[in-house]
C-alpha cells in the first residue's frame, strides 16, 4: 500500500471516530483515564495525534510553519501546556486536527517529493541519527493508528460502544 492510500484510510477513519467523540460528554472526554504524566485524557490523545502530525510533516520535513500557528495556537511552554488539554473545548481540537488535515492533503504533493528524493531528516534534536522522509510519513501515520486505539480502549472504558476503525472495515465499503 502506498503512504497517500494509508493517509486516505486515515482521513476516512478519522470522520469515524470525531463522530464517535461528538456523542460523548465533555465530563468524559475530560475525566483521566490513564496514570500518566503525559496523556491522561480523550482530549489529550486528540491534540498529540493532531500536534505530531504537523509538527513531522510541516516543521521537521517542509520547513513551513505550522498549522497551529495559523489557528493561534501557542506554542507549549511546558510539558503540562503540551499535553494536557482537559479544559480545551473538543470542537477546538478537531478544528486544529481538521486543519493540520487539510493542510497535509495539500502539501502532499511535496511530502511525496521528499520522499521519493530521499530528503532525510534528524530523528531528534540532540541526537546524529536522520530519518528519511518516507519514514517519517510512516511513522506519523502508524502514530495515530496506535493513539486511535488507546481512543478506541477509553471510549469502551467509558462504557461506551467505539466504532470499527480497522483498514479492513473501510476498504470493504
Amino acid at each position: 500500500m502506498h503512504a497517500r492510500d494509508f493517509y486516505d484510510y486515515l482521513s476516512r477513519a478519522r470522520r469515524t471516530l470525531w463522530a464517535a467523540l461528538r456523542t460523548l460528554t465533555d465530563e468524559e472526554l475530560s475525566r483521566p483515564l490513564l496514570p500518566s504524566p503525559g496523556a491522561r485524557c480523550i482530549k489529550d490523545l486528540v491534540a498529540h495525534i493532531a500536534v505530531v502530525e504537523d509538527g513531522w510533516f510541516r516543521g521537521d520535513l517542509l520547513g513551513a510553519p505550522l498549522v497551529a500557528e495559523s489557528l493561534g495556537r501557542p506554542e507549549p511552554r511546558s510539558a503540562d501546556e503540551y499535553w494536557h488539554h482537559h479544559t480545551e473545548p473538543l470542537d477546538a481540537l478537531l478544528t486544529y486536527w481538521e486543519a493540520v488535515e487539510a493542510d497535509t492533503l495539500r502539501r502532499w504533493p511535496d511530502l511525496d517529493a521528499l520522499a521519493l528524493a530521499g530528503h532525510r531528516v534528524w530523528a531528534l534534536d540532540d541526537a546524529p541519527e536522520t530519518v528519511s522522509a518516507d519514514e517519517v510519513l510512516w511513522h506519523v501515520m502508524q502514530h495515530e493508528v496506535r493513539h486511535t486505539a488507546h481512543l478506541v480502549q477509553l471510549i469502551r472504558l467509558l462504557g461506551h460502544t467505539p466504532p470499527p476503525l480497522d483498514l479492513v472495515f473501510f476498504n470493504a465499503r
